[in-house]
């Protein structure tokens, strides 16, 4: 009786041992299975991480594109604000010069043939005599008178009379300053009016 119970002590303890073993590994496993739990969250969290990183540093730079531009366009604005001005004060010297030359303050008047002529663009607002006056882009009158030495042709470069140059007629005139006379050197009919049905 007593071998019996010291076997079935020894069985226990086997028993006891094998399922200690069995824990161990079992434990193991848990831990395993954790550690690539904890892995694959750590994984993820990083990846998202990542992305965060990438979405702002994206944003950063398409800000930064965004303020390039708009720096470069107001750079432009700027420079074009700049001719406009330059453009401006060059036809107001040029505006100021001709009225110089009008009130003979240059002291070329009566040198019609050695003055330098100026060209102008104009709609013919009426015409008295062998007198034009005109509206340039500045929607400024001009009288500019002609005379037997003053060419009038069309585009085509072929003679016309001042009796064809109506009022809303398009001309180009070029005329020089005698005393405070407009006189033309030439007048070129650019856009007739056209001559309606009855």
């Amino acid at each position: 009786m007593r071998k019996l119970m010291i076997a079935v002590t020894a069985v226990a303890g086997l028993t006891m041992v094998t399922g200690c073993k069995k824990d161990d590994v079992q434990a193991q496993r848990e831990d395993v299975a954790e550690a690539r739990q904890e892995a694959a969250q750590e994984t993820a969290e990083a990846r998202q991480d990542e992305s965060k990183e990438l979405a702002a540093a994206q944003q950063d730079a398409n800000e930064d594109i965004a303020e390039a531009r708009k720096d470069a366009n107001d750079k432009i604005a700027s420079a074009n604000e700049e001719v406009r001005d330059e453009e401006q004060d060059l036809a107001e010297a040029r505006a100021n010069r001709n009225e110089d030359l009008a009130e003979g303050g240059s002291g070329m008047a009566g040198t019609t043939s050695a003055a330098a002529a100026t060209t102008v663009n104009g709609r013919v607002l009426s015409k008295s005599g062998d007198t034009l006056t005109l509206v340039d882009s500045a929607n400024k009158e001009l009288k500019i008178k002609t005379n037997d030495k003053t060419a009038m042709m069309d585009n085509a470069s072929r003679a016309v009379k001042l009796d064809d140059i109506q009022e809303g007629s398009q001309v180009r005139a070029s005329y020089v300053m005698d005393g405070k006379d407009m006189v033309a050197r030439d007048v070129t009919l650019v856009a007739p009016v056209k001559k309606m049905d009855k």
